[in-house]
């Protein structure tokens, strides 16, 4: 038997209770874009139960699901709490290669941690929280007629399944077709230029692992690069560049990160965000 959506019936959800997280490409890079205040006003028009505190922005790379899909699950999964709620809208387009559902259809999903996400099932922005959907489906709602599905179709449908409408809820989608997590790629550049990336300590071989100096390529850029995980003690000055166990990515699993201590990562490699089809991070042993 599918699993059916089992979200907290209306009645449950007290007045001015809800956080609605929208995590999206709005302004194109890492900057709160006049779309999101937009988005938020929606949201709050077709709030006619007063279920919402408050919406928080959070915005990611342009056209990057990379980027949506980790920030989905760093949200939804590791940084969670019983009244989130996640909204989201990248789509890629363009000349990007990505992969996915290539419909693009706005869907609903409903996390094992009770987490309800609403988003664009296309490219990654939800291969980070694949294994842990319990259900997704299509969101019945129209995605033509106008460039801001954003705002002029999807807060109102998000806002109408939250209020207990159940015929907004379309087809079931199977999650085994959502793409899975690409290894070895960068998945989000933070605040302090920091280069977040999908690579886990267990995906590196053991000579990678227990190598001193490292030699990292990123974006066709190639830099020495301290390995802190290779198991001996090691002293890092302000100004090296290091590969580290990031805070990303939940406990014991945290995706790895590529740091410049007191400086910016992003500037070594020339990148200011991550696009879909970058290519892979090759991490090189360095001989003596």
């Amino acid at each position: 038997m599918s699993f059916k959506w089992n979200y907290r019936p209306t009645s449950k959800i007290e007045k001015n209770s809800l956080h609605i997280e929208v995590i999206a490409d709005y302004g194109g890079g890492y900057t709160t874009d006049h779309a999101f205040a937009e988005v938020r006003n929606h949201f709050y028009r077709f709030d006619k139960d007063k279920k919402i505190r408050n919406i928080t922005e959070h915005p990611v790379y342009a056209f990057s699901t990379i980027e949506t899909g980790f920030w989905i699950a760093q949200e939804g999964l590791h940084s969670e709490h019983k009244d989130l709620v996640i909204f989201s809208n990248t789509a890629p387009r363009g000349d990007i290669t990505w992969h996915g559902e290539q419909r693009q259809y706005f869907v609903c999903g409903i996390l094992d941690n009770g987490i309800p996400v609403f988003a664009v099932n296309a490219g990654y922005n939800l291969s980070f929280v694949k294994s842990r959907l319990k259900g997704l489906w299509i969101v019945d709602c129209s995605n033509e007629g106008t460039q801001f599905r954003s705002r002029d179709y999807y807060p109102e449908a998000a806002m109408a399944i939250l209020s207990g409408d159940m015929s907004k809820i379309g087809d079931e989608i199977s999650i085994n077709k959502i793409p899975d997590v690409p290894l070895y790629k960068l998945a989000s550049v933070d605040g302090y230029g920091n280069l977040k990336t999908t690579i886990k300590k267990s995906h590196l071989k053991e000579n990678v692992l227990k190598s001193r100096i490292l030699r990292v390529t990123i974006n066709g850029y190639s830099h020495l690069v301290i390995n802190t995980l290779n198991g001996t003690p090691i002293t890092a000055r302000s100004y090296d560049l290091c590969l580290v166990q990031g805070s990303s990515g939940g406990k014991q699993a945290n995706f790895l990160e590529i740091v410049r201590l007191m400086a910016r990562a992003c500037d070594d490699f020339k990148v200011d965000g991550p696009w879909d089809d970058m290519k892979p991070i090759i991490l090189e042993v360095v001989k003596a």
